[in-house]
């Protein structure tokens, strides 16, 4: 099948087409910080992240968790701030064994008995 030659009309309806595409998006630039998936907020900048119990830690979605280990990590825990997402997942699995109202960065550095 060899294809049919383009109608020069039907050409220009292609390009306007994909310049309309291209060029349209949004007309003004979105507040705000991005989270990693839709519907999911993070804990914001007001928030006392280092103080963050396992109670409040393990339901969070992965970009508020993120945002803990990454306090964490700009708080000293040098281990932490090499890989951040790591930690959220292991910090999760830690929190399901420890005390609820035990903080998050006491879970991580071993610090709850």
């Amino acid at each position: 099948m060899v294809p049919k030659k383009m109608l020069p009309g039907k050409t220009a309806v292609l390009v306007a087409a994909a310049l309309v595409m291209l060029l349209g998006g949004c007309s003004r630039p979105i507040d705000g910080t991005p989270v990693a998936a839709p519907g999911e907020v993070g804990m914001g900048a007001g928030a006392d992240l280092l103080e963050t119990t396992c109670r409040e830690y393990v339901p969070m979605g992965q970009s508020g968790r993120r945002e803990v280990m990454t306090a964490i990590g700009e708080a000293g825990n040098r281990l932490v701030a090499t890989n951040p997402d790591l930690w959220a997942g292991v910090a999760a699995a830690l929190c399901t064994f420890a005390d609820p109202s035990a903080p998050v960065k006491d879970v991580v550095t071993g610090g709850v008995r």
